[in-house]
């Protein structure tokens, strides 16, 4: 056995690290390092050893440990630790084995070897502090064809498929009833803020001009001796635009407004930004630790913590620490047919440790990328469904007020995702638990492509 044999990077994992396995393998072929994983083909051109032992003993350079509580008491990563160690010692090489922490596990077995580079914070995070390490040491990038190994080795189509129906959901609910009139009014004086503000309060109404006042019902007899009903009549089934705007964009800005007020009604609160408009969240009701409870995927019954608390690592050492809350975007979705849809898109608002809310568009997009990242497709179905059921099960103010279709709109495929091949491959390289701090991506930097 020569140095020169000394080639690959071997992954030694448990089974239900694999997506983390699989992911590290294809990232490190595609940078040109030569690798044993063993769901894969030998990533490094000559044969492979039969016998991991000597695979280990002739042919590895470093061996990486994915340490996590279910590594920690499976035999075979464990015999191959060991192996590593006593290698590490007859070779005088300390980092042989270079740990690589999947959670927040730490056996006191692997304290004295090369110091851990963490991937439970994040698998980017990890990923960028695994290459310093590997530089450093001067591991080998032997393959010119890396890439297209590592790709090779990606599913295609028909492996994250099967052949049999499957439900699709959308994040969209119909609009049922709404009156088919609109009525024109007019302000007969100016309206300052504080009584503006009032109106708007208990009355929705599009404002086109201060003679075209658009709404579905006449205001409240409190306003009656200033806003007066013109005899003008819009219906907006029918094409056509009122003072050089759509009535359809007419009636679809009421429906946003009806349902804005109807929600604050029962309770949720909209959010203060100029760039968050239309976003409403809930508050902590009841007690701390208050839950959200509907139906989820597969009706199976979902609690969804209206409040949570995540610490943020900002460059410098600095740790910000943030609240968020359950909140969704609401928009008009437009195309589908004559009908009216209300398109539900799950968010979160945050606010500081004074319980200011953050408005800054850029900073508030920057967290809800990291918290929502460890969101896999069922987090994101359950939410929206949790939002249709905040949203349906609001009370209407009256005979006058919008219908709505209760559940999300559904169509049928002929074939579905296979939902075991994509766990097994990765789907979701950011899994973390919630809670734990994240690193605040503030300013954006692009990560090397590698």
């Amino acid at each position: 056995m020569t140095h020169s044999n000394l080639t690959h990077l071997f992954i030694s994992y448990a089974v239900e690290d694999v997506a983390l396995a699989r992911w590290l393998a294809q990232k490190l072929a595609a940078r040109g390092h030569p690798v044993w994983f063993d769901k894969m083909k030998p990533l490094g051109g000559e044969p492979w050893p039969h016998a991991i032992d000597d695979a280990i003993k002739n042919r590895t350079f470093r061996m990486l440990a994915l340490v996590s509580k279910d590594s920690m008491r499976k035999k075979r990563p464990l015999a191959e630790w060991t192996l590593a160690q006593r290698i590490a010692r007859q070779r005088n090489v300390p980092d042989f084995l270079i740990p690589l922490h999947v959670d927040e596990s730490e056996p006191e077995r692997l304290a004295a070897v090369a110091p851990p580079i963490p991937f439970s914070q994040g698998w980017a995070s990890g990923w960028k502090t695994l290459l310093k390490k590997l530089d450093s040491i001067k591991a080998r990038r032997s393959l010119p064809n890396g890439a297209n190994l590592a790709a090779s080795c990606f599913p295609r189509g028909e492996d994250l498929t099967k052949d049999a129906s499957e439900l699709l959901f959308a994040n969209i609910i119909r609009v049922t009833s709404l009156p088919n009139v609109l009525r024109v009014f007019q302000a007969v004086d100016t309206l300052d803020v504080e009584d503006r503000e009032a109106l708007e309060g208990v009355w929705t109404f599009y404002e086109i001009a201060k003679d075209a006042l658009v709404a579905f019902v006449p205001p409240p007899p409190e306003f009656g001796a200033r806003i007066r009903p013109t005899h003008e009549r819009l219906t907006w089934a029918e094409l056509g635009s009122f003072r050089n705007v759509r009535i359809r964009d007419i009636a679809g800005g009421l429906i946003l407004k009806a349902l804005g007020r109807r929600l604050l009604k029962a309770g949720c609160l909209k959010h203060p930004g100029l760039g968050m408009r239309e976003t409403f969240f809930l508050p902590e009701m009841i007690a701390e630790g208050a839950q959200l409870e509907s139906l989820g995927f597969g009706g199976k019954k979902i609690r969804i913590p209206i409040r949570g608390k995540v610490a943020f690592r900002r460059s410098g050492g600095v740790t910000e620490v943030n609240f968020h809350y359950f909140a969704f975007r609401l928009r008009l979705a437009r195309g589908l047919d004559q009908d009216f849809y209300v398109q539900l898109t799950p968010t979160l608002v945050f606010f500081d440790e004074k319980g200011e809310p953050l408005a800054d568009e850029k900073s508030v997009m920057s967290r809800l990328r990291r918290v929502t990242k460890t969101w896999d497709n069922e987090e994101w179905l359950n939410r929206i469904m949790a939002t249709e059921h905040v949203v349906c099960g609001s009370q209407p103010a009256g005979d006058s007020d919008l219908g709505f279709e209760s559940g999300l709109i559904t169509l049928n495929s002929p074939r579905g995702l296979d939902e075991a091949a994509l766990d097994s491959n990765g789907a979701n390289p950011d899994i973390k638990m919630p809670g734990q701090e994240l690193d605040l991506d503030e300013p954006e930097t692009e990560e090397p492509n590698e």
